[in-house]
């Protein structure tokens, strides 16, 4: 059955969507140029939905409208102004308070967030993600398809143009936000979401061959996509090694799983096969082994696997104290420098400044309180339910669509635990797609099981 025409334009606005966000959302909040470019494009792409589908908001579902509403209600509340009796009793205020009583304003009425205007740009910093889970909870399996595609030929951009940055050294006008001519960034800021960015392509590329294989129907045809996943494995992996992201290496063998259990049903395997092939990794290991034991810039990436001087526990130990401080109620979200700097131990201050917590739950606590943990709670159940239902039952009947996204997770989780995935819009947004994959399509779960 073919598409309708508004439905292939619905596609290709949600295709279009997903590609900026990951060439345009690499920046961070040090680069506002770009994601505001990116958040007006979204917004006229979001209009464009709306006349292509003669409806003002996409038709995603109940379950993927409410998870919007739970991303924006703390960011939301923290805005609204309250009376002084409200704000000067919560905990962490007291300096404030002190602070606007010197020149006679402690007495007016204040938002619940120390920062509004950082609150307000993490609010707006949320359109593009959740445009993106509403785009992909509405549409269908060709649509769902065309977006896992888009995060696998994204991750072949960013790699392409890290390749060119490490080509063009310090200089190179690929490099978009930093200088540093030793590790491959492409369209990130952060080496280590350019590291997640390909861990996440690498299974994509794996779902999307699956995905077009079982659409065709021709399940005795030429293992040419075995070729084609393995060979596009190993440029990602690669790339993953030279962005020298620790925590990208480490998440390879995540990525590899996911990959293997995607390609599983192509394998005809046996005990003589699965020596062979243990026998040929071992192999190539060694090559590579003894290859990148004489290449320089595989071992200036290996001496960052020496932790001595590692910054992060001390980090922590710090923004445990803020977090304690702001109990319960939390700081905002987006707060975390000003709050951070101000509670800083003189001993471990050095001149880089530190804009994230390197943990994104203790980072969560830290700006929302309580509230911003039972948010997170409600999330994840709800998304982990849906996620074992689609494990089960495919909600648009691919298998493939429900590991990349369980992968995705896996990753992401994984790495938040040491560093900020999520803070970044391009990888929010990748997040959304993998969300939006397990929504029921049009509100109804396909009846359809693969094996």
């Amino acid at each position: 059955m073919q598409s309708r025409p508004f439905e292939v334009r619905q596609n290709l606005i949600a295709t279009l969507l997903v590609l900026a966000a990951i060439t345009l959302g690499g920046g961070g909040s040090p680069a506002p140029v770009p994601e505001m470019l990116l958040q007006v494009l979204a917004l006229l792409l979001l209009s464009a939905w709306a006349l292509a589908a003669r409806t003002p908001l996409p038709p995603a579902g109940q379950l993927a409208w409410g998870l919007a509403g739970l991303a924006i209600a703390l960011p939301l509340a923290q805005l609204i102004p309250l009376p002084p009796s409200v704000w000067s009793s919560m905990a962490g205020r007291e300096t404030e308070r002190a602070a606007l009583a010197l020149i006679g304003a402690d007495t007016t009425w204040r938002p619940w967030s120390v920062s509004p205007a950082r609150t307000l740009a993490s609010l707006l910093a949320l359109i593009v993600p959740l445009l993106m889970l509403l785009f992909t909870a509405s549409l269908g399996r060709g649509g769902r398809s065309m977006l896992v595609a888009a995060v696998a030929g994204g991750g072949f951009l960013s790699l392409l143009a890290g390749a060119g940055q490490m080509a063009g050294g310090e200089l190179s006008p690929l490099r978009f936000y930093v200088s540093d001519a030793g590790y491959l960034n492409g369209f990130q800021a952060n080496h280590n979401s350019a590291a997640d960015l390909l861990l996440i392509a690498m299974v994509a590329l794996a779902a999307s061959v699956r995905e077009w294989s079982e659409r065709r129907q021709k399940p005795h045809q030429p293992d040419s996509r075995l070729f084609i996943v393995m060979g596009g494995t190993v440029l990602l992996s690669l790339g993953v090694f030279l962005t020298a992201s620790r925590a990208g290496v480490l998440l390879l063998p995540v990525a590899w799983t996911a990959v293997a259990i995607l390609v599983r049903p192509w394998l005809r395997l046996n005990r003589r096969s699965a020596v062979l092939a243990g026998a040929v990794a071992l192999g190539l290991v060694a090559v590579v082994g003894v290859y990148l034991h004489s290449n320089h810039v595989f071992t200036r990436i290996a001496g960052r696997f020496n932790f001595e001087g590692e910054f992060r526990p001390q980090l922590w130990r710090d923004a445990r104290y803020a977090l304690a401080q702001y109990f319960p109620w939390g700081a905002g979200v987006g707060t975390f420098v000003p709050v951070f700097l101000a509670i800083e131990r003189l001993e471990v201050v050095d001149p880089s400044i530190p804009n994230r917590a390197h943990n994104d739950l203790l980072e969560l606590l830290m700006e929302g309180g309580i509230f911003g943990a039972m948010i997170l709670a409600a999330a994840l159940y709800l998304i982990s339910r849906r996620l074992w239902q689609s494990l089960r039952d495919p909600p648009a009947g691919s298998a493939g669509q429900v590991w990349f996204s369980a992968a995705t997770f896996a990753i992401i989780a994984l790495h938040s635990q040491i560093d900020y995935p999520l803070r970044s819009i391009s990888l929010a947004s990748i997040a959304a797609v993998a969300v939006g994959l397990l929504m029921p399509v049009n509100g109804l779960t396909r009846e359809v099981r693969l094996a």
